[in-house]
């Protein structure tokens, strides 16, 4: 067996016993918790790919990712994220909002990009997260736009809900397209979380479903 399908092997045996398959919710729209996001989309579309474009360095992303983990975990939501560079910092964020996170280091695009595909199609998964704002953007560029429109095709037979993050607009099958647009500044480090999370400017570049609750 080669090692990324030992990898892989490994990755569906700790998704069953992590994450037990069982009934998830039918809702139109998974509630983020960021008034940013729900405010001017309803949250994030099931069975479809949103895409973060995170532009510019210091926009938030990572302050984004975090409010998104806490509000899923009081959610009781079951969320992997594929760190395609193994930039997560788990360190930063309090343990209790971590105990629903399958979190899949990698180090490199491709294995990243496998990742994702296994996990979009796993029933028992509510969110998954691919974080590819550190990768290189040439590398990033060259993926399929067929590998985006697979992964949405296999999005669709589940009822989750999938969130890639980027540096730049990758994602061709993108059903749902938003934009952090404001730098947060060096000096603005030591602000109180909640007032950033207040701050962060969201734009909507593309909404190609209709956000509906259940």
């Amino acid at each position: 067996m080669s090692p990324s399908a030992a990898n892989l092997a490994q990755l569906r045996q700790l998704l069953a016993e992590r994450f037990p398959t069982a009934p998830r919710p039918d809702t139109g729209v998974l509630p983020t918790g960021l008034p940013a996001v729900d405010e001017i989309a309803g949250g994030l579309p099931r069975r479809a790919l949103t895409e973060l474009v995170c532009g510019a360095p210091s926009t938030g992303s990572q302050l984004f990712l975090t409010q998104l983990l806490a509000g899923t975990r009081r959610q009781a939501v079951r969320v992997a994220l594929v760190d395609a560079t193994d930039n997560f910092d788990p360190q930063s964020i309090p343990p209790a909002e971590l105990q629903h996170l399958l979190w899949v280091r990698c180090q490199a695009i491709a294995e990243a990009m496998t990742a994702a595909d296994l996990l979009a199609r796993e029933a028992s998964l509510d969110l998954v997260v691919l974080d590819l704002v550190y990768g290189s953007l040439p590398a990033l560029r060259r993926i399929p736009d067929r590998t985006w429109y697979r992964l949405q095709r296999a999005v669709e037979e589940t009822n989750l809900v999938f969130l890639a993050l980027t540096p730049a607009r990758l994602v061709a099958s993108a059903q749902l397209r938003l934009q952090l647009d404001r730098p947060h500044p060096l000096a603005r480090q030591q602000t109180p979380r909640p007032k950033l999370v207040s701050d962060l400017a969201v734009t909507l570049q593309l909404q190609r479903h209709a956000a509906r609750q259940a």
